[in-house]
């Protein structure tokens, strides 16, 4: 089975990479870390350099996924990296779907009170419509 850790890119150090790190090795469980370009970012990409295609975006995004998982835990050891692009919530969906993941570990995000009652749109389709069980954690400044 597979730990999922859908990154976003805000940290250079991420909790998420940590936190399913040691999920991934309490359950002897392969980790795969993933960061999803939304469609908005790709077609800004796109527009300042017309001979950026999708698989640029796949690579540029897995990259991503790359860096944040080194600058949290040194090391990379054995980690699968996933670049994808698309409506970021529905992307990391489906990506934990593929793989049939046991855990989906997401930045919570700090909120205000009735910020935390309603979650956020993505981290309310994440809750609601992920089939596995969501974990989120909060960044050490929130």
């Amino acid at each position: 089975m597979t730990v999922l850790a859908a990154v976003n890119g805000d940290y250079e150090e991420d909790r998420v990479v940590s936190t399913a790190f040691d999920l991934a090795g309490a359950y002897d469980e392969r980790l795969v870390v993933l960061h999803v370009m939304s469609n908005e970012d790709f077609a800004d990409r796109q527009s300042a350099t017309p001979d950026y295609f999708l698989e640029n975006a796949e690579e540029t995004a897995r990259n991503v996924a790359r860096r944040i998982t080194r600058g949290t835990l040194g090391g990379v050891g054995d980690i699968d990296f996933r670049g994808e692009v698309g409506p970021v919530a529905e992307t990391i969906i489906a990506v934990a779907d593929e793989l049939d993941v046991t855990y989906l570990v997401i930045d919570g995000r700090g909120r205000s009170a009735v910020g935390k009652a309603l979650f956020g749109s993505k981290m309310q389709t994440l809750l609601m419509d992920a089939d596995q069980p969501v974990v989120s954690v909060l960044q050490e400044d929130q």
